[in-house]
């Protein structure tokens, strides 16, 4: 069942954010789809170096659920 209410802070659409997980940061991701509820579907654009760089891929694309991240939005010059 599709969730249809639109969280507080919820991404944009084609909006780059950093992703951060339990405090690390992750990695740096383009908002490909999000409409409404608790998932987005993201592009990797830039994997940071940490314990969990490995698991990440730049273009790999996924559902992200957005209750376990804390996202951040990118400025264009960075």
């Amino acid at each position: 069942m599709k969730h249809k209410h639109i969280l507080k802070n919820a991404p944009e659409k084609d909006k780059s954010y950093r992703i951060e997980y339990k405090g690390e940061e992750l990695y740096d991701a383009k908002v490909l789809d999000y409409e409404s509820g608790c998932w987005a579907k993201v592009q990797v654009v830039n994997v940071l170096p940490g314990k969990n760089s490995l698991l990440y891929k730049e273009g790999q694309e996924f559902d992200l659920k957005l209750a376990y991240y804390k996202l951040y939005e990118l400025s264009e010059s960075e």
